[in-house]
């Protein structure tokens, strides 16, 4: 018999402690070529050190085996209870290599029964909850599932401890089959149940000679995982041990600092107390002042409440009735009596300041009159409900939505595309960024004008400020367009006197995901900001010279430079050691000609975090690509958002400075070697051209939003720009709830594109498909297939999709949509075909409404590029609507729907939470079923008849 192949000897990809299983390994390994099953089942994967020794056998022979494991993932009275961390790390380890032949079924052993026919299984593994009446009932359960050449694997066949039962129940049915039985690694029993089986495993159960030397060979080849395995254990213990120890040495000089901080807040304390008892009397007055003000300011509101009742009234004639709005002022009455008394926390509280934007919107509102203006008192008046119900969150996103709404309309009001002089205002060591805004402003036709000391007056259209906390004189926020440079990792810039400066701008533009959410969290958030990530300038030297600046000539040759604040310690470490090994310049206070003179004397260029949690400087590393040379950097916390860098920059880890001298010292060898210096050389040209179409769509993309851009602009500037795969999930950056949901259960392939943004949000959306089917149709694709980030996968989506996408090939030119799920089943909605494929039913229909996941022929391409903007009807020009009013559409959906949508985010259009879809896509799917059961009642009777 043979049982030396060389499949006994693979090496394994996966091992974990603990893992009793490692020393069955080999035989796994050497099972999986003789049997050949066509599927291989695992009732209890846990860790899965066994189930990825199969699933590497299956892919290194190319079997055409499906693949399952079954299991809660949530452990049991054996295993213990665990969190998900355990399943999440199987799925790391899985995934990337396995998914394709693999499934993981998170569900009990029980429930994954009806998913396998009877006589399906080959190989059957069963290593669950391990008392004799849980495995027997394993065992009989699933053996109608084996086929002919069944083979069942019992571990934990030598365990007698405390309620394992394993091994009696093996002692009870190995007599009734062909069996062979491991006593190593906990013991493990091959039974088979099959009348069909391979020579090898035939011979292995009934040569009883050699038994001895198999049961030998697999245990001696095994007994080296186990030794890794019980390695890997010690590893684990000793690095938790050492992070213990570095935990609690941090928590002591924690502590020390804290006490430090406590008394010199006393100290404070003391102090203020002391002051506060010597002006009791001032307060006191000015209390008593306080409360006249508010009595004369509540009587003015009444006023003035009253007033704007009186206008509601009036607009809203034909909708409403004297009593309700007679009851309505009631109300308010009673809430200004109660308010009388709390004004001055009101005035200085934070819902007072959130719906700023709905008193403006209302102000509004009113100078607009006629059916414009009752649409915007509704919204408004829509809005304040919120506030009234006690729904804060949902008041303040409401007051943001009409507050950029108003802004827009008053843009609109004075024509759009009217901005055409901008100014931007920048610091010396942000003027590369302004030079990027500035080509980018040009490119549009607009006049820019770039300062870095504000102007005493402020006549051009809008000022784009980089850095605003640095100026002392700013434009007025109506003009202002703040973009925000600090590092999120560090509060100290994000004073609340800041944070009031970037809330009264006309919007934010920020350069990094993570500060996007840091601004969340204090109240600046979506519709208010934009991300704009930094990127090159192709060529820099031709901006420069077009506008004054010819590039200067070189300073003394230097080997490396590093220009920044050097008062960090960490810095002042690291180059140190730079300056022990090579020609190193360093300058803290370096700006414009000068700069660009340093960088083009060095070699390389080493960029070093002033915090040890930083983010990636991209300014001053795409400064330096822009200029063609060569940049080493620290890895950063936000590496994910810089993958075009990674050819063109090299990184070390953070704080490694053997690393960064290995690294420096490699570009330094490569400027010597002709071939391996234009290698580089390209990698760079090709980082910086490829972040500079990504910072002029981001640009633009704000810009349009502002209605600073028209559209003729926007569609000129953004056509040479390719989109970057056919699998694209719509996502705005801007909100990164939504995002970071979406990213951690982003299928593979997909890539994900940033929405276009207008006012209101439906508008941005549908431009969002009209440009993507623009440009599928401009690059000839034949399909593309969109999804929106609140798309819900379910666990057998990999399995499901796969199905679609033969169905799809198959029905090639019947189609025009794939649709993933529906929200709404139009009343004539015709079903054209009815087709059962495996656990799936595929109807094709005639109509639609839903964008979380589709997929887009030629022919529904052609639709979203015909998208109408100047259609500004909700009701009728939603995207949606638009393909559902087309006409003569083929949709293909499946039931049960192929995904879900999330219920917990907030709707980037509306500001309101997804929770209401649910009902509407329940109903859809019954409506569905429904129609499905009455079309195939019709045909099975035209078929009778």
């Amino acid at each position: 018999m043979n049982f030396m192949n060389p499949a006994s000897f693979m090496e394994p990809r996966h091992l974990c402690a603990p893992a009793p299983w490692a020393g069955h390994i080999p035989f796994a390994f050497w099972l999986i070529p003789v049997l050949q099953p066509q599927t291989f089942v695992e009732l209890g994967a846990y860790s899965g050190i066994s189930y990825l020794a199969f699933c590497q056998s299956i892919r290194h022979h190319q079997l055409a085996t499906r693949a399952f494991a079954v299991d809660t993932w949530e452990g049991d009275a054996h295993a213990g209870v665990y969190d998900n961390s355990i399943y999440e790390g199987l799925r790391k380890a899985h995934d990337p290599q396995y998914s394709e032949f693999s499934s993981l079924l998170r569900m009990t052993f029980d429930d994954a029964l009806p998913r396998f026919a009877d006589g399906s299984v080959d190989l059957l593994h069963i290593d669950g909850l391990h008392t004799y009446e849980a495995v027997r009932h394993d065992f009989e359960t699933w053996l109608p599932k084996m086929s002919s050449r069944g083979v069942v694997l019992f571990h934990d066949t030598a365990v007698y401890r405390d309620d394992f039962g394993v091994h009696q129940l093996w002692a009870e049915i190995a007599p009734r089959y062909p069996s062979f039985e491991f006593a190593h690694s906990n013991g493990l029993g091959v039974l088979l149940v099959g009348a069909q089986q391979p020579p090898e495993l035939l011979a292995m159960c009934e040569n009883l000679a050699g038994q001895d030397e198999i049961r030998h060979f697999f245990a001696a080849l095994g007994g080296r995982f186990e030794r890794q395995v019980e390695i890997l254990s010690l590893e684990t213990t000793l690095r938790d041990a050492h992070e213990r120890e570095v935990a609690l040495t941090q928590a002591g000089e924690l502590r020390h600092q804290w006490i430090e901080q406590q008394d010199q807040t006393i100290l404070d304390l003391q102090r203020r107390l002391e002051q506060a008892a010597q002006h009791i009397e001032q307060q006191d007055q000015t209390v008593l002042d306080q409360q006249r003000r508010l009595e004369q300011a509540a009587q003015h509101i009444e006023q003035q409440d009253q007033t704007v009742l009186d206008q509601q009234c009036r607009l809203e004639r034909a909708r409403e009735t004297i009593e309700q709005l007679n009851a309505q002022q009631a109300a308010t009455h009673q809430q200004l009596t109660a308010a009388q008394q709390t004004l001055q926390q009101v005035y200085g509280s934070r819902s007072w300041r959130a719906t700023a934007g709905l008193r403006a919107a209302g102000r509004l509102a009113r100078r607009l009159g006629g059916t414009r203006a009752v649409a915007w008192t509704r919204r408004v008046r829509n809005a304040m409900r919120y506030a009234m119900r006690g729904d804060l969150q949902g008041a303040i996103a409401r007051a943001r939505v009409l507050r950029q709404e108003a802004i827009r309309s008053r843009a609109a009001a004075s024509g759009e595309g009217a901005v055409r002089r901008v100014g931007v205002m920048a610091t010396p060591h942000t003027m590369f960024v302004a030079h990027l805004i500035a080509n980018a402003l040009e490119k549009a036709d607009m006049h820019v004008e770039i300062c870095d000391q504000p102007p005493t007056q402020f006549p051009l259209d809008t000022y784009v400020v980089i850095c605003p906390q640095m100026f002392t004189h700013l434009p007025p926020g109506e003009k202002r367009i703040a973009f925000q440079m600090e590092q999120s990792v560090s509060s100290r810039w994000f004073t609340p006197e800041y944070l009031k400066l970037l809330e009264n701008s006309l919007a934010v533009l920020d350069y990094a995901q993570t500060n996007l959410a840091f601004l969340e969290g204090k109240g600046i958030a979506y519709p208010h900001t934009y991300l704009v990530p930094i990127g090159g300038l192709s060529d820099y030297g031709g901006y420069l010279a077009a506008h004054g600046q010819q590039m200067p000539g070189c300073d003394e040759p230097c080997d490396v430079l590093f220009y920044g604040d050097v008062n960090a310690p960490r810095r002042k470490a690291m180059l140190q050691a730079l300056r022990e090994r090579f020609n190193l310049r360093v300058e803290g206070d370096l700006f414009g000609p000068a700069l660009r003179r340093a960088v083009a004397s060095a070699r390389v260029v080493v960029n070093l975090h002033y915090y040890e949690g930083a983010l990636l400087e991209t300014t001053r590393i795409y400064e330096c690509l822009s200029l063609g040379v060569p940049v080493v950097s620290e890895s950063s916390a936000d590496m994910e958002e810089h993958a075009r860098l990674a050819d063109a920059v090299h990184f070390f880890p953070v704080g490694d400075t053997r690393a960064m001298m290995s690294a420096i010292a490699e570009i330094l060898d490569q400027t010597g070697n002709a071939e391996q210096f234009a290698l580089r050389q390209a990698a760079i040209a090709q980082a910086v051209e490829a972040s500079e179409q990504h910072f002029l769509f981001m640009l633009y993309r704000a810009l349009y939003a502002l209605r600073i851009m028209d559209h003729g602009a926007w569609e000129r500037l953004t056509q040479p720009m390719a989109l970057s795969g056919r699998q694209l999930a719509l996502s705005l950056p801007e909100t990164p709830i939504r995002r970071s949901a979406f990213l951690q259960a982003r299928p593979a392939g997909v890539e994900v594109f940033d929405g276009i943004r207008q006012t209101p949000g439906w508008i941005g959306c549908a431009l969002s498909y009209k440009y993507l089917g623009q440009k599928a149709l401009q690059a000839g694709w034949p399909r593309l297939e969109l999804m929106e980030d609140d798309v819900l996968f379910p666990p057998d989506y990999s399995r499901r999709r796969s199905l679609v996408d033969a169905h799809l090939a198959e029905r090639e030119g019947q189609w025009d949509v794939f649709a993933g799920l529906i929200a709404i089943v139009h009343p004539d909605t015709r079903i054209l075909r009815v087709e059962r494929r495996d656990d799936m039913v595929f109807v094709t229909l005639d109509r639609m409404i839903s964008m979380v996941h589709n997929i887009y022929a030629p022919a529904a391409l052609q639709m979203l590029a015909q998208w109408n903007p100047a259609n500004v009807d909700p009701h009728t020009n939603t995207i949606d609507r638009h393909l559902q009013n087309c006409g003569h559409l083929r949709v293909i959906t499946t039931l049960p729907f192929l995904v879900g949508h999330h219920e917990e985010l907030h709707s980037s259009l509306w500001g309101v939470q997804n929770s209401h879809y649910s009902e509407l896509i329940a109903r859809a799917e019954a409506q569905l079923a429904a129609k499905v059961q009455a079309f195939e009642s019709e045909a099975l009777g035209e078929a009778r008849g």
